[in-house]
């Protein structure tokens, strides 16, 4: 829903780092070699891949928390499953009106037999 919040937020931190990055890339890379700076920034990058798919586990549950995110995902969702309760329960009585229209009819055979008989 606010995707331009998103990209700002992402813009802004891209251009931070980029901001702040020249400002200890050099001391990091002349203090302790090119490839332990490169492995450290490896292992940084790797630890951060499974953010994305924390936040698409729970981020509903985050938003639902939240008195600022919005969460329409979470009113679709919430009156989605109340009108499956509703039908549900339209269902279960539709249901219990029959059950009991086929007690009665039963009801009123074995009446009629008895008379016949």
């Amino acid at each position: 829903m606010f995707a331009a919040s998103a990209i700002a937020a992402n813009t802004f931190m891209r251009s931070l780092f980029g901001c702040v990055f020249p400002l200890f890339a050099t001391y990091m890379f002349n203090g302790i070699g090119i490839n332990w700076t490169m492995t450290l920034l490896g292992c940084v990058a790797a630890l951060l891949v499974p953010l994305p798919i924390i936040f698409y586990i729970w981020g509903p549950k985050l938003r639902q928390k939240s008195k600022f995110a919005p969460s329409l995902d979470l009113k679709y969702k919430a009156k989605k499953d109340a009108e499956a309760a509703n039908a549900n329960a339209g269902t279960q009585a539709t249901d219990e009106r029959g059950r009991e229209e086929e007690g009665e009819s039963q009801e009123r055979e074995e009446e009629e037999e008895k008379k016949n008989d």
